[in-house]
């Protein structure tokens, strides 16, 4: 999947923290092989977090994200909103839909990368904008379109997608992958936690097992062809 500089890799995340949890490895094995790659996070913003109790500020987030990409060798990021982490269901979504048109029409890409939908609110709207603004189009360059995983996601009532199943062996990168997500300080919680260090290396190691390698990524196929 990931050949040597011959890809235009866009890939869309809710918040600071999900382009590591949901392609870190990707994203270091296309760039490492000299593909572009461009990572968009929709929100970020001022914070508290119930699990510490901390505010954190959106530059800090922003921040973090930079260090993290920087880690994965990728330094072709934006942020959408700067003040609307957890609040894209109040934004009219033909207005997100406009702007991640833009996005895609500016950026060509030839592989995207968006967000299974989950319990949390920013990510079900994000995966429809984006679901809208990856519609079928004669000029399109896209050849391949994936939803990513991340540990929330085993919190939903839909469990299994009808879609084809794409692996990335992370074997030799997993541990970018973990040192990426690090960067998100703020993010961190307890081992036992889903969204923890550890816990990026376990949904690794079990997603690998499943495919009879050490670690991987698992992606799910909304759209594939052969340009």
């Amino acid at each position: 999947m990931i050949t040597s500089g011959v890809e235009r890799i866009l890939i869309i995340a809710p918040h600071a923290d999900d382009e590591v949890l949901g392609c870190g490895g990707l994203i270091e094995k296309a760039c490492r092989h000299k593909n572009e790659v461009k990572v968009v996070v929709i929100a970020v913003g001022d914070i508290t977090h119930p699990h510490s109790s901390e505010k954190v500020l959106a530059a800090t987030r922003i921040e973090e994200l930079k260090n993290a990409l920087a880690v994965l060798g990728c330094n072709d990021f934006e942020v959408m909103y700067n003040d609307k982490d957890s609040l894209l269901d109040t934004i009219p979504k033909n207005e997100i839909i406009s702007k991640l048109d833009n996005i895609v029409n500016n950026y060509s890409p030839t592989m995207v990368f968006i967000p299974l939908p989950s319990y949390h609110q920013d990510h079900v709207v994000l995966f429809e904008a984006c679901f809208a603004a990856l519609r079928p189009r004669p000029t399109q360059s896209i050849k391949l379109i994936a939803m990513y995983e991340y540990p929330l996601i085993s919190w939903y009532y839909q469990k299994f997608w009808n879609t084809g199943e794409l692996y990335l062996d992370l074997s030799n990168t997993v541990h970018k992958k973990v040192e990426a997500f690090l960067q998100h300080k703020s993010q961190r919680r307890p081992p036992n936690h889903l969204i923890s260090p550890e816990s990026v290396l376990k949904w690794a190691e079990m997603r690998g097992l499943e495919i009879g390698l050490p670690y991987a990524e698992k992606y799910y196929i909304l759209r594939s062809h052969v340009l």
